[in-house]
Formats: structure tokens, C-alpha cells, sequence
């Protein structure tokens, strides 16, 4: 019998977990995201509407922990339930406001979201700063409509946005083909660093999504609604390397169903200060007004994301420590 080369069934695992991925893309992704992207709008309602309760009976027990730990008893049971299948509801009318700007085009978004405001501010910026800037926001109310908003008016053609890598390489090229479609060429963040920082050297505004738990980047332990998170210091990285500012931008839904974009004030690095300390003070204050952000509007935020996962415990037990420091109120 001939022997088995040491692991040679790596290959074949491989091979399957492809074959899965793409059976899944094409009897399912695609099929979906062909229909959002170009299906009739009665349709496109009518799939969310069935999309709805399967989606939250894949994120309420999440949404319910994660709400209990935040807001303990100022929540009471029935409460809590309600503002989590509203967290669900506003995931999946964001899916339909996607598919309404790929349907109508970029160009169109601006004719329903409220930004007069937030397009003055972006005209300025564009009009004083030397460079580019950061856009940071989070996983909150619509937030790849709020990256086609500013890619259509600031320095239209100089946006881009910083995704992870689908492990589903079909899927992968496809989201990156309907960002492109809104607007937002992506950069990923397993390339090199130096790409969107020379973007955003050219005058570029690059956006980031940076409000996950992200055990195997570069981060810190920040006071997040309550509770020590860890958190990204990428972004603090990038403003420093490429000496421009960040700029906190969220696409929220009002009472009313109305989308308003709110672009906040920038907030500079001083290349001078000590460079530790400086990380701290900008993922800190990107963090804080993301919070301020959460606080007003909870129910638009994704609440079954695994925020608090990990712990410096954790992070010790897989041979890591929090990548850059702790912050300055820990011992």
C-alpha cells in the first residue's frame, strides 16, 4: 500500500471547503445579490420580508445578551426583546436601501437621504485640507450608503473604502464589483498599509469600519458603552503615517424612516506628540463618538456582532496580549 504524505489531506479539506463555498455562492449568494441588485422593487421587498424573521432568529439571542450587558435593568425584559428585533428590522431595510442605490444608481442616493448639511461639510474639507482624510464610522443605521454619499461629493472619483477579504472568493469579488458600482474601489486589510496611506497622501478620503472585535490585528482595551473592547489601532495608524485627519461620519434612519448624513467635526493628529500616546487619544476619540452615535440611535447598530469577545485573558491564552498597550486608566 503506498504511504500518505504527512498531511495530505489538506489538500483534499481544502478542496471541499471550496466546493462548498461555491455551491453555496451559486445556489444561493448569487442568485440573492443578482436580485438586489437588479430585481424589480416589489420583489427585492418581498424576499427582505421573508429574510426578516430568519435573520433574527439567527442574531436575537446575541442582540439580547449584548443589550442586557450594556444596559443591565434600565431595560426590562419585553423591552430588551423589542429593541433587538428592532436591531434586526434595521439590518434588513439596510440590505434594501443597498439594493435601491445599486438599482437607481449613485447618483440618485443623494435625492433620498437628507445631507445638504453633510455635503457642505464635505465640499469644505475638500476645499481645506492638503491631503486627504479618513472617514471612520461604524456598523451602524447604513453605512455602505453613507460610503456612496461621500464618494459621490468628495472629490467625486478620490474615495475608497478598507473591507476584509471574503474567505468565499466568488462572493468576495462580487461585493467588490457592487462597491465599485456605488462608487468605492476597496482596499483590503490584509494588504500592505502604505496603499491607502499614499491614497490618502494623493487627497484621497479612505473609509474604514473599525468598530469590530478583531483579535488578530494590532489594538487596545477602550471603555465601550460600559465595557473594556477591544479595539482596533489601525486607524490611528494610518491618520499619523499619512498626517491627515479623521472625520466620523454615520447614515442614520429618523423616526420617520428618513436617512441623514452626519459628517463630523475632523479630528487632527499631531505628529509631534508621543506616538503611543497619540494612538491612544485618536482611537479613543473615534470610539467615543461612536458611542455618542449608539447611545442616540441603539436600535440601528449591530448588536449580535461578538463586541466584548475577547478579553486580555483570552488574548493570553492564544499566546497574544493586547498588540499595543493598554489604556491609561488601566493599573
Amino acid at each position: 500500500m503506498a504511504a500518505v504524505a504527512p498531511g495530505g489531506g489538506r489538500p483534499r479539506r481544502r478542496f471541499l471547503k471550496t466546493l462548498r463555498r461555491d455551491i453555496a455562492y451559486f445556489a444561493i449568494l448569487g442568485p440573492i445579490l443578482t436580485l438586489l441588485e437588479r430585481g424589480p422593487g416589489f420583489l427585492v421587498r418581498a424576499l427582505l420580508w421573508g429574510i426578516e424573521p430568519l435573520a433574527h432568529l439567527g442574531t436575537r439571542r446575541l442582540s439580547e445578551l449584548h443589550l442586557q450587558k450594556v444596559y443591565g435593568d434600565e431595560l426590562s425584559v419585553p423591552d430588551r426583546r423589542r429593541l433587538a428585533r428592532s436591531v434586526t428590522r434595521n439590518f434588513v431595510q439596510g440590505i434594501g436601501e443597498i439594493s435601491r442605490a445599486l438599482r437607481e444608481g449613485p447618483a440618485r442616493v443623494t435625492t433620498w437621504v437628507a445631507c445638504e448639511d453633510a455635503i457642505r461639510k464635505l465640499e469644505q474639507l475638500a476645499a481645506d485640507l492638503p491631503r486627504g482624510f479618513l472617514a471612520v464610522s461604524g456598523h451602524i443605521g447604513n453605512w455602505e450608503v453613507a460610503g456612496s454619499v461621500v464618494a459621490q461629493h468628495y472629490a467625486p472619483g478620490l474615495a475608497a473604502v478598507i473591507g476584509r477579504r471574503h474567505p468565499n472568493a466568488r462572493l468576495n469579488a462580487r461585493i467588490e464589483r457592487l462597491r465599485a458600482r456605488l462608487g468605492m474601489p476597496t482596499f483590503y486589510r490584509d494588504e500592505s498599509p502604505t496603499i491607502p496611506i499614499r491614497a490618502l497622501r494623493r487627497g484621497q478620503c479612505v473609509a474604514i469600519v473599525p468598530d469590530q472585535d478583531i483579535k488578530n490585528i494590532a489594538g487596545m482595551f477602550v471603555d465601550f458603552l460600559g465595557h473594556r473592547a477591544y479595539t482596533p489601532v489601525g486607524p490611528a495608524r494610518m491618520a499619523l503615517a499619512a498626517d491627515v485627519p479623521m472625520v466620523c461620519i454615520f447614515l442614520t434612519r429618523g423616526p420617520d424612516g428618513t436617512l441623514r448624513l452626519r459628517v463630523g467635526d475632523p479630528i487632527f493628529p499631531d505628529t509631534r506628540a508621543p506616538r503611543a500616546a497619540e494612538i491612544e487619544r485618536l482611537t479613543l476619540a473615534w470610539s467615543h463618538e461612536l458611542e455618542d452615535q449608539i447611545r442616540a440611535t441603539p436600535e440601528q447598530w449591530v448588536w449580535f456582532h461578538q463586541r466584548w469577545k475577547s478579553t486580555p485573558e483570552s488574548l493570553a491564552a492564544r499566546g497574544r496580549a493586547a498588540l499595543v498597550f493598554q489604556s491609561a486608566g488601566d493599573s
